[in-house]
């Protein structure tokens, strides 16, 4: 069994020796043997410059230049080399194709209506076309529906490059209305405690002396009991000496 062993391993030993023998041989006698006679080129860096630029350049070095594809980019400018095979400074043969990506530049896509759509809705929508979200503004609407656009920073139809962002104006629906209760001829700290139950504001008291009331209850009130408000409005009301 060694014996047999010993002999397995001098057969791949040789075996390996003898291929790295023949790709010695190929690299060093037959590829300089089949390339003779022809000039080798390095390729000039093309990348950046505009594409008749990059013709002119590729054929002064004895190449020949092809677009193999145009691609949007944000980086790049319109007409510009984005990329290039073979690389830069590779040595090829001469009259080798230089083959070149050329940026479109920006993207540019049609902003959607979406004025009137739920908001996740219309965030869907500016996403299926590459627009993004920006900032959102929460505001009180008597006219469009809570969590619905009410207006958007970017007209509809509006080409802009693909990503940009379009802010929002999104309805908290209607404010809360209330109607103003009344305080005339209640205690002073009664009108308090219905104005605060109100959700209003006391913003001033005015003391006055007046014989026809008892002290501490309320003559006069602004505005005026009934008064359609809405929270935190301010009440002013008149007491009594």
């Amino acid at each position: 069994m060694l014996l047999r062993g010993i002999r397995i391993f001098i057969v791949v030993f040789v075996y390996f020796l003898l291929l790295f023998l023949v790709l010695i041989t190929i690299d060093k006698f037959v590829l300089p043997a089949m390339t003779s006679g022809q000039a080798t080129i390095r390729v000039p860096n093309i990348i950046g410059l505009d594409v008749e630029k990059a013709k002119k350049q590729v054929a002064n070095n004895n190449l020949a230049f092809e677009i193999e594809r145009k691609i949007y980019s944000d980086k790049v400018i319109e007409g510009a080399i984005i990329s290039q095979i073979p690389s830069p400074k590779s040595l090829v043969k001469q009259g080798r194709f230089v083959y070149v990506t050329v940026s479109k530049g920006k993207e540019l896509v049609a902003v959607p209506y979406i004025k009137g759509q739920v908001s996740r809705n219309a965030k869907l929508n500016l996403l299926k076309v590459g627009l993004e979200v920006g900032k959102i503004d929460y505001q009180f609407s008597d006219d469009v529906g809570k969590d619905t656009i009410i207006s958007q920073s970017i007209s509809p139809g509006k080409k802009i490059s693909y990503g940009s962002q379009v802010n929002l104006v999104i309805s908290k629906g209607p404010e809360k209305q209330l109607k103003v209760p009344m305080l005339i001829g209640l205690q002073k700290y009664e009108a308090i405690r219905l104005i605060e139950e109100a959700e209003l504001e006391l913003q001033n008291i005015e003391y006055i002396k007046d014989n026809t009331y008892f002290p501490n209850i309320v003559i006069e009130q602004i505005p005026p009991p009934g008064t359609i408000a809405t929270p935190q409005t301010t009440i002013k009301i008149t007491i009594t000496e």
